[in-house]
């Protein structure tokens, strides 16, 4: 579940307080509005690394990496919300080691106002490698973010005509604008600590929205977006020859509200040797106050794909019935291998 908080908008400059009718229609617009002053969310934050900090632009072994990532939610209480991102990230840009580059796009379409957010921005980063195990990553991220809203897709109190609603009538509303364009900036830090192939170590802050941009939709009640702080970690460790445990979290705060994640993965390995790797996940996660979710996921190689599935238990459970929203990820790296070798070679026959 999104976090909700109400910017760019007065309750009572859109409809008249008064009736069940009116009273439903504000609560679901409003609800449609404060999603333009939040930053999108993921559940999977760890299968979406240019959304989760610019510290983790060039961040993996390989020279190029791919991503995309879809989510849908709230099908169950009205119109989904669906959200598709995708990016790709160079390492040791130009032969420079160290040296990253990754953009970065999404669009998220919310709710019966059709509130729709287009982002998308242009990272570097740089790591440093201290002895032969230690990385720290800083990296910036410049964006374009527009937001526009379909009045017409919405219904207003002028619109009862005292025994049903009726579209022909007027809205009498005033609206100024139904788009805002904005520039804004980030900035991230993460260390990396791998000792070994299967042990690894991860930790980062980042920060959103540092130029805290007017976000209102409303000309006359500027409102600037909240920059939102985030911090993350996760671990990698064997617990038996095939088998390893992967603890994660992540904690986000933006104006006064918070969110915080936390779960693990476990990770079964079918194979691994010739520089390839195949394994099959299983994880738990939770969303403190919101929801829980399930994860799977599947590593073929250069690929790794990603389901997951949140289950709601915030107090929208009554409406949603438990559903909350589904996500998949998938993820590619380019690299140079060696050429598998082969166990046997047929030779030819001789006359």
């Amino acid at each position: 579940m999104r976090p909700v908080e109400v910017r760019g908008a007065q309750p009572g400059e859109l409809l008249v307080r008064h009736s069940s009718f009116t009273i439903a229609l504000l609560l679901f617009f409003t609800f449609s509005l404060r999603l333009s002053a939040q930053d999108i969310h993921f559940s999977q934050f760890f299968n979406a690394p240019y959304a989760q900090s610019p510290a983790n632009i060039g961040t993996f072994e390989g020279d190029y990496r791919m991503g995309a990532i879809f989510r849908q939610q709230w099908r169950s209480v009205t119109i989904p919300y669906n959200t598709f991102g995708i990016g790709g990230d160079a390492a040791n840009l130009a032969g420079v080691n160290g040296l990253g580059l990754g953009a970065w796009i999404y669009n998220d379409k919310a709710g019966t106002s059709r509130l729709n957010t287009f982002h998308a921005d242009l990272g570097l980063s740089w790591t440093q490698h201290f002895a032969t195990a230690h990385a720290l990553t800083m990296g910036m991220q410049a964006g374009y973010t527009n937001v526009s809203i379909n009045y017409n897709a919405l219904r207003f109190d002028a619109q009862y005509n005292g025994f049903s609603y009726d579209p022909s009538l007027g809205n009498a509303e005033q609206f100024t604008r139904s788009a805002r364009s904005r520039m804004d900036l980030h900035a991230g830090l993460a260390y990396n600590y791998t000792p070994e192939k299967r042990r690894q170590f991860t930790a980062g802050l980042a920060f959103f929205n540092l130029s805290t941009p007017d976000v209102s939709l409303f000309d006359a009640a500027p409102s600037p977006l909240d920059t939102r702080t985030l911090i993350h970690a996760g671990a990698q460790f064997p617990v038996s020859e095939k088998l390893d445990v992967l603890p994660r979290l992540q904690w986000q705060a933006q104006g006064k509200f918070r969110e915080f994640d936390i779960g693990g993965t476990v990770r079964y390995i079918l194979l691994d040797r010739w520089n390839l790797v195949r394994t099959v996940q299983a994880g738990l996660y939770m969303r403190a106050k919101d929801a829980g979710y399930l994860y799977a996921g599947l590593e073929h190689d250069d690929w790794t794909f990603g389901l997951s599935y949140d289950i709601n238990l915030s107090r929208l459970e009554p409406a949603s019935r438990n559903r909350g929203g589904f996500e998949i990820t998938a993820i590619r790296v380019f690299r140079k291998r060696p050429p598998v070798p082969v166990r046997y070679k047929a030779c030819p026959d001789q006359m």
